[in-house]
Protein backbone atom coordinates (compact mmCIF):
# COMPACT_ATOMS: atom_id res chain seq x y z
CA UNK A 1 0.00 0.00 0.00
CA UNK A 2 3.06 1.93 0.90
CA UNK A 3 4.98 1.23 -2.54
CA UNK A 4 3.62 4.50 -4.10
CA UNK A 5 4.51 7.36 -1.97
CA UNK A 6 7.69 6.09 -1.16
CA UNK A 7 8.31 5.87 -5.40
CA UNK A 8 6.66 9.13 -5.48
CA UNK A 9 8.88 10.60 -2.88
CA UNK A 10 12.36 8.64 -4.18
CA UNK A 11 11.60 10.69 -7.96
CA UNK A 12 10.63 14.19 -6.06
CA UNK A 13 14.25 14.31 -4.48
CA UNK A 14 16.05 12.66 -6.65
CA UNK A 15 14.81 14.26 -9.80
CA UNK A 16 12.46 17.15 -9.48
CA UNK A 17 13.95 18.52 -6.24
CA UNK A 18 17.05 19.45 -8.26
CA UNK A 19 15.57 20.43 -11.54
CA UNK A 20 13.34 22.88 -10.21
CA UNK A 21 16.23 24.05 -7.47
CA UNK A 22 18.23 24.90 -10.59
CA UNK A 23 14.87 26.95 -11.76
CA UNK A 24 15.40 28.64 -8.39
CA UNK A 25 12.05 27.41 -6.54
CA UNK A 26 11.87 25.17 -3.88
CA UNK A 27 9.61 21.76 -4.45
CA UNK A 28 7.61 20.77 -1.35
CA UNK A 29 5.08 18.35 -0.14
CA UNK A 30 2.09 20.05 -0.39
CA UNK A 31 1.16 18.20 3.20
CA UNK A 32 0.03 20.26 6.59
CA UNK A 33 1.88 20.86 8.90
CA UNK A 34 -0.03 18.92 11.89
CA UNK A 35 0.63 15.07 10.08
CA UNK A 36 4.17 15.88 11.95
CA UNK A 37 3.51 15.43 15.36
CA UNK A 38 5.48 13.74 18.71
CA UNK A 39 4.09 10.13 19.66
CA UNK A 40 5.66 9.63 22.74
CA UNK A 41 3.20 10.94 26.10
CA UNK A 42 5.91 12.52 27.75
CA UNK A 43 6.06 14.80 24.55
CA UNK A 44 2.58 14.99 23.80
CA UNK A 45 1.93 16.20 27.53
CA UNK A 46 4.85 19.29 26.98
CA UNK A 47 3.01 20.08 23.97
CA UNK A 48 -0.38 20.38 25.31
CA UNK A 49 0.37 21.75 28.60
CA UNK A 50 2.44 24.67 27.43
CA UNK A 51 0.11 25.38 24.40
CA UNK A 52 -3.04 25.69 26.88
CA UNK A 53 -0.94 27.64 29.13
CA UNK A 54 0.04 30.31 26.60
CA UNK A 55 -4.21 30.25 25.40
CA UNK A 56 -5.31 30.75 28.74
CA UNK A 57 -3.13 33.80 29.41
CA UNK A 58 -3.82 34.87 25.72
CA UNK A 59 -7.48 34.71 26.64
CA UNK A 60 -7.36 36.31 29.58
CA UNK A 61 -5.03 39.58 28.16
CA UNK A 62 -8.07 39.85 25.37
CA UNK A 63 -10.80 39.80 28.17
CA UNK A 64 -12.67 37.05 26.75
CA UNK A 65 -14.09 34.79 29.29
CA UNK A 66 -12.97 31.60 29.51
CA UNK A 67 -15.89 28.56 29.69
CA UNK A 68 -14.71 25.33 30.35
CA UNK A 69 -11.14 24.26 30.13
CA UNK A 70 -8.72 25.48 27.97
CA UNK A 71 -6.56 22.89 28.84
CA UNK A 72 -9.41 19.91 27.46
CA UNK A 73 -10.15 22.58 24.32
CA UNK A 74 -6.35 21.81 23.78
CA UNK A 75 -6.77 17.84 23.72
CA UNK A 76 -10.15 17.97 21.59
CA UNK A 77 -8.14 19.91 18.66
CA UNK A 78 -5.38 17.58 18.58
CA UNK A 79 -7.68 14.61 18.36
CA UNK A 80 -9.63 16.87 15.38
CA UNK A 81 -6.76 18.33 13.68
CA UNK A 82 -5.59 14.80 12.03
CA UNK A 83 -9.02 14.41 10.10
CA UNK A 84 -9.14 17.85 8.41
CA UNK A 85 -10.91 17.74 5.19
CA UNK A 86 -8.17 20.28 3.72
CA UNK A 87 -4.41 19.83 2.66
CA UNK A 88 -2.20 22.98 2.83
CA UNK A 89 1.06 23.78 3.28
CA UNK A 90 1.37 27.25 1.91
CA UNK A 91 -1.18 29.73 2.14
CA UNK A 92 -3.81 29.17 4.92
CA UNK A 93 -3.60 28.14 8.65
CA UNK A 94 -1.06 26.10 9.81
CA UNK A 95 -1.41 23.94 12.77
CA UNK A 96 -0.90 27.40 15.52
CA UNK A 97 -3.38 29.49 13.39
CA UNK A 98 -6.18 26.60 13.51
CA UNK A 99 -5.54 25.66 17.05
CA UNK A 100 -5.55 29.38 18.40
CA UNK A 101 -8.81 29.97 16.15
CA UNK A 102 -10.43 27.03 17.91
CA UNK A 103 -10.24 27.78 21.27
CA UNK A 104 -10.85 31.17 20.56
CA UNK A 105 -14.37 30.22 18.73
CA UNK A 106 -14.99 27.55 21.37
CA UNK A 107 -14.74 30.52 24.17
CA UNK A 108 -16.64 33.35 22.33
CA UNK A 109 -19.26 30.32 21.38
CA UNK A 110 -21.08 32.64 19.52
CA UNK A 111 -24.42 31.70 17.66
CA UNK A 112 -23.52 33.81 14.29
CA UNK A 113 -19.97 33.96 12.66
CA UNK A 114 -19.28 35.95 9.61
CA UNK A 115 -16.28 34.68 7.89
CA UNK A 116 -14.97 36.93 5.21
CA UNK A 117 -11.30 35.48 3.59
CA UNK A 118 -12.19 31.10 3.01
CA UNK A 119 -9.76 30.33 0.72
CA UNK A 120 -9.59 26.30 0.98
CA UNK A 121 -12.13 25.74 3.73
CA UNK A 122 -10.04 24.58 6.71
CA UNK A 123 -10.98 27.65 8.81
CA UNK A 124 -14.66 27.09 8.32
CA UNK A 125 -13.98 23.57 9.09
CA UNK A 126 -12.17 24.34 12.15
CA UNK A 127 -14.91 26.79 12.82
CA UNK A 128 -17.68 24.57 12.61
CA UNK A 129 -15.57 21.87 15.16
CA UNK A 130 -15.48 24.42 17.88
CA UNK A 131 -18.92 25.93 17.25
CA UNK A 132 -21.52 22.75 15.87
CA UNK A 133 -24.75 24.80 16.24
CA UNK A 134 -23.53 28.25 15.04
CA UNK A 135 -25.01 29.86 11.51
CA UNK A 136 -21.72 30.71 9.69
CA UNK A 137 -22.04 33.45 7.00
CA UNK A 138 -19.16 32.58 3.92
CA UNK A 139 -17.76 35.48 2.29
CA UNK A 140 -14.89 34.89 -0.73
CA UNK A 141 -14.78 36.64 -3.85
CA UNK A 142 -13.72 32.83 -5.17
CA UNK A 143 -14.98 29.81 -4.11
CA UNK A 144 -13.45 27.76 -6.88
CA UNK A 145 -10.71 26.22 -4.39
CA UNK A 146 -12.98 25.06 -1.63
CA UNK A 147 -11.78 21.54 -0.25
CA UNK A 148 -14.45 21.51 1.99
CA UNK A 149 -18.03 23.01 1.91
CA UNK A 150 -19.51 23.05 5.33
CA UNK A 151 -23.72 22.03 4.20
CA UNK A 152 -25.11 24.07 6.46
CA UNK A 153 -23.34 27.60 6.07
CA UNK A 154 -24.10 30.26 3.50
CA UNK A 155 -21.92 30.79 0.81
CA UNK A 156 -21.31 34.54 -1.04
CA UNK A 157 -19.14 36.04 -3.40
CA UNK A 158 -20.27 39.64 -2.47
CA UNK A 159 -17.71 41.47 0.00
CA UNK A 160 -19.53 40.59 3.63
CA UNK A 161 -19.74 44.62 4.63
CA UNK A 162 -22.65 44.82 1.32
CA UNK A 163 -24.43 41.09 2.53
CA UNK A 164 -27.76 41.23 3.84
CA UNK A 165 -26.91 40.63 7.66
CA UNK A 166 -30.39 41.31 9.09
CA UNK A 167 -31.08 38.65 10.32
CA UNK A 168 -27.73 38.02 12.66
CA UNK A 169 -28.03 39.45 16.48
CA UNK A 170 -24.86 41.63 16.19
CA UNK A 171 -24.38 40.96 20.18
CA UNK A 172 -24.42 37.15 19.12
CA UNK A 173 -22.28 37.27 16.16
CA UNK A 174 -18.32 36.68 16.06
CA UNK A 175 -16.83 38.05 12.96
CA UNK A 176 -13.29 36.21 11.74
CA UNK A 177 -10.83 38.41 8.79
CA UNK A 178 -8.79 36.59 6.78
CA UNK A 179 -9.15 38.51 3.67
CA UNK A 180 -6.57 40.74 3.04
CA UNK A 181 -8.34 43.74 3.20
CA UNK A 182 -7.59 46.47 5.12
CA UNK A 183 -8.15 45.89 9.03
CA UNK A 184 -8.64 49.49 10.01
CA UNK A 185 -11.32 49.34 6.87
CA UNK A 186 -13.10 45.74 8.64
CA UNK A 187 -12.96 48.09 12.52
CA UNK A 188 -15.01 50.27 10.77
CA UNK A 189 -17.36 48.39 9.05
CA UNK A 190 -18.40 45.93 12.19
CA UNK A 191 -18.94 48.84 14.61
CA UNK A 192 -20.89 50.48 11.86
CA UNK A 193 -23.33 46.98 11.75
CA UNK A 194 -22.94 46.47 15.57
CA UNK A 195 -20.44 43.85 15.74
CA UNK A 196 -18.01 44.13 18.36
CA UNK A 197 -16.27 40.85 18.92
CA UNK A 198 -13.56 40.50 15.87
CA UNK A 199 -10.64 38.06 15.27
CA UNK A 200 -7.94 38.80 12.91
CA UNK A 201 -5.55 36.87 11.40
CA UNK A 202 -2.25 38.08 9.92
CA UNK A 203 -2.20 40.78 12.29
CA UNK A 204 1.42 42.14 11.12
CA UNK A 205 3.51 44.59 13.66
CA UNK A 206 5.18 47.51 11.93
CA UNK A 207 8.33 45.92 12.63
CA UNK A 208 7.45 42.82 10.89
CA UNK A 209 5.29 43.94 8.29
CA UNK A 210 8.34 43.36 5.92
CA UNK A 211 8.77 39.88 6.03
CA UNK A 212 5.23 39.53 5.64
CA UNK A 213 4.29 38.98 1.98
CA UNK A 214 2.43 42.14 1.42
CA UNK A 215 -0.32 42.06 4.03
CA UNK A 216 -3.34 45.02 3.57
CA UNK A 217 -2.83 47.87 5.75
CA UNK A 218 -3.12 49.50 8.06
CA UNK A 219 -3.21 46.34 10.53
CA UNK A 220 -4.68 45.99 13.92
CA UNK A 221 -1.20 46.44 15.53
CA UNK A 222 -0.51 49.54 12.84
CA UNK A 223 -3.46 51.26 14.09
CA UNK A 224 -3.00 50.51 18.03
CA UNK A 225 0.69 51.67 17.60
CA UNK A 226 0.17 54.69 15.94
CA UNK A 227 -2.36 56.48 18.07
CA UNK A 228 -0.12 58.95 19.07
CA UNK A 229 2.92 58.10 17.40
CA UNK A 230 3.67 60.76 14.69
CA UNK A 231 5.86 58.74 12.26
CA UNK A 232 5.36 57.00 9.62
CA UNK A 233 5.80 53.12 9.52
CA UNK A 234 8.06 52.30 6.43
CA UNK A 235 9.14 48.99 4.92
CA UNK A 236 10.55 47.69 1.86
CA UNK A 237 9.19 44.18 0.18
CA UNK A 238 10.04 42.93 -3.23
CA UNK A 239 11.97 45.86 -3.81
CA UNK A 240 8.60 48.24 -3.74
CA UNK A 241 8.24 50.87 -0.93
CA UNK A 242 5.39 51.14 1.47
CA UNK A 243 4.16 53.24 3.84
CA UNK A 244 1.71 53.91 6.21
CA UNK A 245 0.78 57.06 7.94
CA UNK A 246 -0.47 57.72 11.22
CA UNK A 247 -2.60 60.53 10.26
CA UNK A 248 -4.63 58.53 7.94
CA UNK A 249 -8.46 58.92 8.40
CA UNK A 250 -9.50 55.81 8.13
CA UNK A 251 -6.17 54.88 10.66
CA UNK A 252 -8.25 57.76 12.97
CA UNK A 253 -11.58 56.26 12.68
CA UNK A 254 -10.32 52.58 13.59
CA UNK A 255 -8.32 53.67 16.21
CA UNK A 256 -11.41 55.60 17.69
CA UNK A 257 -13.47 51.79 17.43
CA UNK A 258 -11.30 49.74 19.12
CA UNK A 259 -11.97 49.45 23.35
CA UNK A 260 -9.40 46.65 23.64
CA UNK A 261 -6.93 44.57 20.95
CA UNK A 262 -4.76 41.86 22.18
CA UNK A 263 -2.03 39.73 19.27
CA UNK A 264 -2.29 36.20 20.61
CA UNK A 265 1.04 34.80 21.16
CA UNK A 266 2.51 32.68 18.13
CA UNK A 267 2.41 29.58 19.90
CA UNK A 268 5.75 28.24 18.28
CA UNK A 269 8.15 28.02 21.35
CA UNK A 270 5.10 25.63 22.68
CA UNK A 271 4.18 23.80 19.32
CA UNK A 272 7.24 24.06 16.97
CA UNK A 273 4.95 24.04 14.49
CA UNK A 274 4.70 27.47 12.56
CA UNK A 275 3.75 30.51 14.11
CA UNK A 276 0.55 32.12 13.54
CA UNK A 277 -0.81 35.67 14.17
CA UNK A 278 -4.12 35.74 15.29
CA UNK A 279 -5.75 39.06 16.97
CA UNK A 280 -8.84 39.56 18.68
CA UNK A 281 -10.24 42.70 18.85
CA UNK A 282 -12.98 44.29 21.16
CA UNK A 283 -14.96 47.70 19.85
CA UNK A 284 -16.89 50.47 21.52
CA UNK A 285 -20.75 50.39 21.01
CA UNK A 286 -21.78 52.66 18.71
CA UNK A 287 -22.68 55.98 20.58
CA UNK A 288 -19.98 55.14 23.04
CA UNK A 289 -16.85 57.16 23.58
CA UNK A 290 -14.13 56.03 25.48
CA UNK A 291 -15.49 55.82 28.50
CA UNK A 292 -17.67 53.20 26.75
CA UNK A 293 -15.03 50.99 26.43
CA UNK A 294 -15.35 47.24 27.28
CA UNK A 295 -13.53 46.14 30.34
Amino acid sequence: MRARPILLERLRRRMLVPFFDRLGYDLVPANPDWIHRPLSGREVEHLLANAAAILQADLAAAGIPVRGSVRAMVEEFWSLIPHAPVRQRRGGSGFNGALQLYVAMRTLAPRFVIESGVFRGLTTWVIRQACPEAQIRCHDPDLSGLQYRDARAHYATVDWARADLSALDPDATVAFFDDHVSQARRVVEARARGITRLLFDDDAAGHRIHAHGGPAHPTIAMVTALRDDPEPIRWLHNGRAFEQRPNDPLMREAAACIARAHAFDDLHRATGYAPARLTAVTLRRRGAGPEGASP
